[in-house]
């Protein structure tokens, strides 16, 4: 970094007419040997009328400025920036970079292409001291990266073999166009999507012959862990790489002093994607069991952690974006920030500042204009109340509360470290606020149009005035369903557990026991209204309630579950659990059968006074091989795609509960605990579980925690209708919109009446 005698870049040297209109570009001046420091040209012109250049995305890495480039100060008009250092006395001045800029630049610098072709970078062009600046900037990104010539996506310098990365890279995109699966053309333009084409014709020879090629040529370097080294530079997992990847239509990768195009990158992207296929649906294995057993052993050779994990973020967002698919915010963030399951092994994204996650964001957002979000980075402003903004706009455009599922628990403190690195003080999120950053689940509703709880009501929020003016409280209608009695343990998709099979049994005797108990709620009542058209249907909720009656057994088959499709699978669950246990019986048997023969012998060997008794003690019996691999072989089987345990996975961390004056059943959030009451507020297709809290709770500019003391009234509400979030629940009997004509009424006291909600 140079002297600090030496003048220090400022960008009043370079002011923007209007942060709103103009932006600034940056030029890299040649230099004799790449080891001279960085002279760049800096100045500034308006967005509508720039001249060729290109948009740097690159990872920021450690936020401290450790190197500096010398900005050049002479009037553009009178001289390039080629001949400006020939100047004998050039005046420059210093501005910091951090470590990663200076690396990319001086690389940059060797490329001939790139010398004095204007270049627009985040850390350079916009004055990161500024946050006014800053907020009106970020709001130009979308014209900024979807306007420049190309975009290179800098990923850092050759290492871990990433050049033979990149060569495995083209070589797969080269099969791939040459099989003439995907049109046979090669263009920048999207192709249909390789993963569905190997999906739905995995039994093709055209398919079969693609796969044989480009499998031997990805698992090695898979193998030897290079391609998963490239996937896990920081690159992939910051969150502004994702609009900075998707607005351009050529975009280059570029590691070292080799580029590559998107394309051939989304391309075998698509083709990891099929890998875990080999382990999950039969048809691949029986496609190449027979003829070509060579490709099994190979992929089979191949540890699932050395398959890159998923990056829907980037190249699923970009597709989507390529083919003109209209995104809303409330979309991407879920795309971006939840996960499936526990097994889900995206990359976690990462921001320098929260309220990063939303702003990032915002230039792919179809309707980011109707949000009217507007960046803000000044001091004053809380990440709560951005994130709470950012909540109650999407529910107001949206006519839906659609996002309230993803308001999970716990919540953590989403405030920065200020400049010295000192946390600050954390500021409540609201229990309705989704916390984006912090392991949030996908919806377990994630079909769309097989749910319609509220009726006519699903797609129409009816917000209502709050008590105060508290952004933090969020006023609802809707109706009280019941409260909630009991509840079982949370369902664990851990398919390592020892025991599952005992766990697995435990779980749905408990689930039989709350459908005894509700059967005996509705006969005392004389009221049988939960399924007054179907009665045996009360019988099915043993299986449909822990798949929230849903099922998938691939892209085709998606939607309520049936007991055609979901009977025969279940039964084969239970059966192996059976047979499990009863294994486990007879070693119980022959282990206590030893135990007794051991302690004979030891009898046997202190009543001859034996003063050196044997210490062999037998071995504990064990299965034989055979046994054991069935036992493996029939698990990987009952986990596969459509296998009942298959579809519980959307249901990991749920709990069954069943209410106590109606006698429904359900699913709830782990953390729901009797005294809860299950909801349905008008703006989704959902129930929810609310939990009473004192009145005049939340109304501070915090909110509640979600773990509010659950003392309401005697109907399960309280007199202030304050309620913290618990989560999104599937409750059985309602979730087609039998309760529809309960949400018209308005008489606000009588339980089953519409009511007012005001979560905090």
């Amino acid at each position: 970094m140079a002297t600090t005698n030496e003048p220090h870049f400022s960008y009043d040297l370079v002011p923007l007419a209007d942060a709103a209109t103009h932006i600034r570009l940056l030029e890299l001046c040649p230099v004799p040997d790449n080891n001279d420091e960085l002279y760049c040209k800096l100045y500034s012109a308006p967005i509508t009328d720039l001249p060729r250049y290109s948009a740097v995305s690159y990872a920021w890495g450690e936020n401290t400025k450790t190197h500096s480039i010398r900005i050049v100060d002479y009037d553009r008009a009178k001289t390039s920036t080629e001949e400006g250092l020939q100047h004998k006395h050039v005046h420059t001045s210093i501005l910091p970079i951090t470590s990663s800029l200076d690396t990319c630049l001086r690389q940059f610098r060797t490329y001939k292409e790139l010398r004095l072709t204007p270049l627009w970078i985040d850390q350079v062009c916009i004055n990161q001291d500024d946050d006014e600046e800053k907020s009106c900037q970020i709001q130009l990104m979308k014209q900024i990266y979807s306007s420049s010539n190309e975009v290179y996506a800098w990923l850092g310098l050759d290492a871990d073999g990433s050049d033979e990365v990149i060569q495995a890279f083209c070589q797969v995109a080269e099969c791939m166009w040459d099989s003439g699966l995907f049109g046979g053309k090669r263009s920048t333009k999207w192709f249909p999507a390789p993963r569905a084409i190997f999906y739905n014709r995995i039994e093709t020879p055209e398919v079969q012959a693609l796969l044989r090629k480009v499998i031997p040529i990805v698992v090695p370097l898979l193998a030897e862990k290079k391609i998963l080294a490239w996937y896990k530079r920081r690159w992939f997992s910051r969150i502004w790489t994702i609009q900075e990847f998707c607005l351009n239509q050529y975009t280059f990768f570029v590691c070292g002093d080799r580029a590559v195009l998107d394309e051939i990158v989304l391309l075998v992207w698509e083709l990891f994607l099929v890998l875990p296929d080999f382990n999950n649906d039969r048809r691949f294995r029986n496609a190449f069991k027979d003829n070509h057993p060579e490709i099994l052993s190979l992929k089979d050779s191949l540890p699932a952690s050395l398959i890159p994990p998923p990056m829907q973020h980037l190249f699923g967002t970009k597709g989507s974006w390529k083919r003109g698919k209209q995104t809303t915010l409330r979309e991407l963030l879920e795309d971006v920030s939840t996960r499936l399951d526990l097994g889900d092994s995206r990359v976690d994204i990462l921001s320098t500042k929260y309220r990063d996650r939303v702003y990032g964001l915002l230039g792919l957002a179809s309707d980011a204009e109707e949000l009217d979000i507007r960046p803000d980075y000044s001091k004053t402003t809380t990440t709560a109340q951005v994130l709470t903004q950012t909540a109650r706009s999407i529910i107001k455009k949206e006519g839906s509360v659609y996002i309230l599922r993803f308001a999970q628990f716990p919540k953590h403190n989403v405030e920065d470290a200020d400049e010295d690195g000192h946390q600050q003080h954390p500021e409540q999120l609201p229990s309705w606020v989704p916390d984006w950053a912090n392991g949030t689940h996908y919806s377990y509703h994630f079909i769309d149009n097989i749910y319609s709880a509220c009726g006519k009501f699903s797609n129409q929020v009816d917000l209502i005035p709050t008590p105060t003016s508290t952004p933090s409280i969020l006023g609802l209608r809707g109706l009280v369903v019941d409260e909630i009695e009991a509840v079982c343990r949370p369902w664990r998709q851990e398919w390592g557990l020892e025991g599952y099979h005992r766990y697995i049994l435990q779980y749905f005797s408990i689930i039989r026991d709350m459908m005894r108990r509700s059967a005996e709620k509705i006969s005392s009542s004389g009221d049988d209204e939960i399924y007054p058209d179907n009665p045996t249907r009360r019988n099915q909720a043993f299986w449909r309630v822990p798949l929230g009656d849903l099922y998938i057994n691939g892209p085709r088959k998606r939607g309520r579950a049936s007991a055609e499709d979901v009977v025969p699978v279940f039964r084969e669950l239970i059966d192996h659990c059976k047979f499990c246990f009863e294994v486990d019986e007879e070693q119980q048997e022959l282990r206590e059968q030893q135990q007794q023969q051991q302690q004979q012998q030891q009898q046997s060997d202190n009543d001859k006074d034996n003063d050196n008794p044997s210490d062999n003690k037998p071995p504990s019996p064990e299965l034989d091989q055979e046994t054991l691999d069935f036992l493996s072989n029939r698990w990987e089987d009952l986990r596969a795609k459509g296998s009942y345990l298959h579809n519980m996975m959307h249901m990991d961390r749920k709990r069954p509960f069943l209410t106590g004056k109606k006698g429904y059943l359900g699913m709830a959030p782990g953390h729901a605990q009797p005294g809860d009451v299950v909801v349905l507020l008008c703006g989704d297709s959902i129930p929810y579980v609310l939990r009473p809290v004192a009145t005049g709770a939340g109304d501070g500019d915090g909110g509640g925690d979600g773990h509010g003391d659950g003392h309401g009234d005697e109907d399960g509400r309280n007199n202030g209708r304050y309620y913290t979030i618990v989560g999104e629940a599937y409750c059985d009997g309602i979730m087609a919109g039998e309760l529809e004509g309960m949400l018209e009424e308005e008489e606000e006291d009588d339980r089953g009446k519409r009511q007012d909600f005001f979560l905090v």
